[in-house]
């Protein structure tokens, strides 16, 4: 997953066609967009957000900010109407708000409680990133006690994914 940032941008009533026109040669001069959604904005990195912001606020269009997290090809999901978006380029996105990932630590417990603990965690989980080092479990940020609950009670650790914000 990588994170990402995203910016709404609102068009003002009675503004001319060429002002909206204008704006968006603008913003292809000046920020390395990443991809959209209609409206939002996507860019890769703090410093093309803010520049993002700043060219849409001398233009009265700064609309929402979000974080997001892009998310690999090989991801599935479920239900990402309620916690994301897939843009208009065909890249899958996740509100970081309303997510939280978590890996199973394969050196923690038996093998068995491992495959025990799993098995009862997953009916909290609504996608998985699979990877080399290990699968990656997508749930909301609420479950996180009964995540680690049913770690503690197979004997086994989680790896939660370090920030949200």
């Amino acid at each position: 997953m990588k994170r990402m940032f995203g910016i709404e941008m609102h068009v003002p009533s009675g503004k001319l066609p060429g002002f909206y026109a204008q704006v968006i040669h603008k913003i292809g001069d000046h920020v390395n967009v990443f991809d959209r959604d209609e409206q939002l904005l996507i860019v890769d990195n703090e410093q093309e957000r803010d520049k993002l912001a700043q060219l849409l606020e001398q233009a009265s269009m700064l609309g929402e900010e979000f974080a997001l997290w892009l998310l690999p090809a090989s991801a599935s999901i479920d239900h990402l109407e309620d916690i994301g978006f897939e843009s208009q380029a065909g890249h899958v996105y996740l509100y970081t708000d309303r997510v939280t990932a978590f890996s199973l630590d394969l050196s923690s417990g038996q093998q068995q409680d491992r495959w025990a603990a799993l098995e009862q965690m997953k009916e909290s989980t609504f996608g998985l990133i699979p990877g080399e080092a290990g699968d990656l479990y997508l749930t909301d940020p609420e479950q996180e006690l009964l995540i680690e609950g049913i770690a503690r009670a197979y004997q086994v650790s989680v790896n939660w994914l370090a920030s949200r914000d």
